[in-house]
């Protein structure tokens, strides 16, 4: 499957309807609690962001790419790979 920025955007924020769908890495939960980023915030950035690194294949033939929002008054990225079509795994936040 080919996936570009837009393919891969509906995707994630249709992955990221149901939070059963999206993993989160220890290392996303440790990043979160040192920038105070909450789930809820996370999850809305995956449904509502904008692509902010293009999507690109992996080394682990997931795809993946970086989407940004503005939230609270603060801008939050979100590093994601896709796990095509069924998670989407949460690499960092920043």
């Amino acid at each position: 499957m080919r996936m570009n920025d837009a393919t891969a955007l509906k995707v994630l924020r249709e992955i990221a309807q149901d939070s059963a769908r999206v993993v989160m890495t220890d290392h996303v939960r440790l990043r979160m609690r040192q920038r105070k980023v909450t789930t809820t915030q996370l999850l809305i950035c995956l449904q509502r962001g904008f692509v902010s690194e293009h999507v690109a294949m992996d080394a682990h033939g997931y795809w993946k790419l970086t989407v940004s929002h503005r939230l609270a008054g603060k801008d939050l990225s979100v590093a994601v790979a896709i796990d095509v079509p069924s998670r989407a795994i949460v690499i960092t936040v920043f």
